[in-house]
């Protein structure tokens, strides 16, 4: 039925990205199959996939820890879909910033979060359709319907990624918000000591004020002014 099948299940030995513990098995179910099409090209010459998978893991730590509890009936599944598209959202989030930040256009719209892999199952998807849109039982199955499923999860993550940007930013402020998405390739401005083996997030004080203050340019008044519109 979908051009992008759901990818494998997360296996025992995929390693964990930097986190609270007790969230290691829900981040490993929301992000098995993410492959490097997730990261901009870039990050990924520069050697630092793992800091943008760390950024991403810790933000969205910081949105779960803030969100209402569990309602009734939020059966697991459920919630391994949500997380699923909160980290795909803040993986769109960061990929624009650091478009916008290196003076690039941003990129338009939002991919399929299937499109890198990401293990959404054909109910799982439908559950997330059916959210909002009423489904023909007649249309169910045809290349058309395959189609129309697909722009409309583009259109939900497009949405959804501009949530995560003003929950985030209402949440933690936008001068730590800016200065850990700034961080993502510009490590030369941080601490040498931050660089060495640590856990990249969260940015010291010092690396924050440095960020935000300390090397002033056009593309970070671009940045900033693009984050907190």
């Amino acid at each position: 039925m979908f051009s992008h099948p759901p990818a494998d299940r997360p296996g025992t030995s995929e390693p964990v990205v930097p986190g609270d513990p007790a969230l290691d098995d829900r981040w490993r179910a929301a992000t098995a199959g993410w492959r490097p099409s997730s990261i901009r090209p870039s990050t990924v010459r520069s050697g630092e996939p793992d800091r943008t998978r760390a950024w991403v893991r810790h933000a969205w730590e910081a949105l779960e820890a803030a969100a209402p509890g569990p309602a009734d009936g939020d059966a697991p599944a459920g919630r391994r879909v949500r997380d699923l598209l909160t980290v795909a959202a803040l993986f769109v989030l960061q990929e624009r910033f650091l478009a916008v930040a290196a003076g690039e256009p941003v990129p338009a719209g939002a991919p399929d979060p299937r499109r890198d892999g990401a293990p959404l199952a054909e109910e799982e998807v439908l559950t997330v359709v059916r959210r909002t849109w009423e489904i023909d039982p007649a249309e169910a199955g045809t290349d058309g319907f395959a189609a129309e499923l697909t722009g409309f999860l583009q259109d939900h993550l497009d949405e959804l990624a501009e949530e995560v940007r003003e929950r985030l930013v209402d949440l933690r402020g936008p001068t730590l918000v800016f200065a850990e998405l700034w961080s993502l390739e510009h490590v030369d401005e941080l601490e040498p000591a931050d660089q060495e083996g640590a856990p990249p997030f969260p940015l010291s004080t010092d690396d924050i004020a440095w960020i935000v203050s300390g090397v002033p340019g056009p593309e970070k008044h671009t940045a900033w002014e693009w984050l907190t519109r």
